[in-house]
């Protein structure tokens, strides 16, 4: 059933942009209404001029006003754009009418008073009746064009709202797992790098000094880019040494790292850390032995991807794995709107492909 308004909530309704449109295209055929009053006379009597147009101006603007009165009403009443037919059907109803009963009070009024030596025509009467039906054909056809465009325009508006508002909403929800992936790195590694480095202090102190400034570096890198989306595939490159020197100091040969890397990718971004993740993991889930050593490899190829691959000799004891280190680095590419990781694995390698992104400065 419609929602019926109050007559007073359409007193109150104010008049829109699309009303004094209205108003100014229909002006024409209230002036036009004068002169079918009067005929010749009213261009050529000054004081018909004057009065006619005063008074079919004041008419014009009553006329107007309960016009958008009626408007008004139809647009709550049957406000949605699918309502248009009915819309149009019931405003035809009500402005033709009405129209034609204003056209006819003013005739009528005139010839009663005969003021300003007013006579009846029934031609002219006729055919201001006729006027009075292509204005409101015309006034109509405009009005509900405009309006079915604003509320056109009006649900894109929303609808791209609402797409703006869901985007920002899921890269909120990837910022916060983003921000819990974080605080999940792996902790061990700290309490790992202070064991081997007070083995180191009594057994070798120089190189115990060696793993303090590498140590140093690690951790000075970890706090500069805590905050940052992405580094330079040269400053993580730079980080990892100082990272694997660590791993290297406490497996010895058991570690081997395979670096090539093109120059013309140094300067091609990625999320930091991403290369200390992919080696812990595999530090973590592999054994790491003298004669077979655990081989990790990182290169670049033509379409602009970082290969992380390393030797897959896994424990027999297998490791609980939450699979944060991978997870982070999805998260971080999501987040950014890259293209995903690539992740393969066969009998003897353990291989991951990561987008390097353009450094466009």
């Amino acid at each position: 059933m419609p929602y019926i308004p109050s007559f007073k909530s359409i007193l109150k309704s104010p008049i829109t942009k699309n009303d004094i449109w209205v108003m100014l295209i229909c002006l024409p055929f209230f002036i036009n209404l004068a002169y079918l009053l009067f005929g010749k006379r009213y261009f050529e009597e000054q004081r018909v001029l004057t009065w006619a147009t005063l008074i079919v101006c004041i008419t014009w603007i009553i006329s107007w006003r309960l016009h958008i009165l009626a408007g008004h009403y139809m647009r709550i009443a049957l406000q949605d754009v699918t309502q248009t037919t009915r819309r149009l059907l019931i405003s035809g109803c009500i402005y033709v009418p009405l129209t034609g009963l204003i056209t006819c009070i003013l005739f009528y009024a005139f010839h009663m008073t005969g003021f300003l030596g007013y006579r009846f025509d029934l031609k002219s009467f006729i055919l201001a009746l006729l006027s009075g039906l292509l204005i409101n054909l015309v006034a109509t056809s405009f009005y509900e064009g405009l309006y079915v465009f604003e509320k056109w325009r009006s649900t894109l508006l929303e609808a791209e709202t609402l797409k703006l508002e869901a985007e920002k909403l899921k890269r909120e929800n990837l910022q916060s797992q983003l921000d819990g992936l974080k605080s999940q790195v792996n902790p061990h590694f700290l309490f790992n790098s202070l064991n081997s480095l007070s083995a180191l202090i009594s057994k070798n102190p120089d190189k115990a000094e060696m793993f303090l400034d590498e140590m140093s570096k690690v951790y000075r890198y970890l706090l500069r880019t805590n905050e940052q989306e992405l580094t330079s595939l040269a400053a993580e490159i730079r980080f990892l040494n100082s990272y694997f020197h660590m791993l290297k100091t406490r497996y010895g040969d058991g570690i081997v790292l395979q670096m090539s890397v093109e120059k013309t990718h140094e300067d091609y971004l990625l999320p930091p850390l991403t290369l200390q993740m992919l080696i812990e993991n595999a530090v973590k889930h592999n054994i790491i032995l003298k004669e077979e050593p655990l081989v990790i490899t990182i290169g670049t190829d033509a379409n602009d991807n970082l290969t992380v691959s390393n030797t897959l000799y896994k424990k027999r004891l297998k490791v609980q794995s939450s699979k944060i280190g991978l997870a982070n680095i999805s998260a971080k590419y999501r987040l950014l709107n890259q293209p995903d990781i690539i992740i393969h694995e066969s009998k003897t390698d353990f291989t991951v492909i990561i987008p390097l992104i353009r450094n466009f400065k």
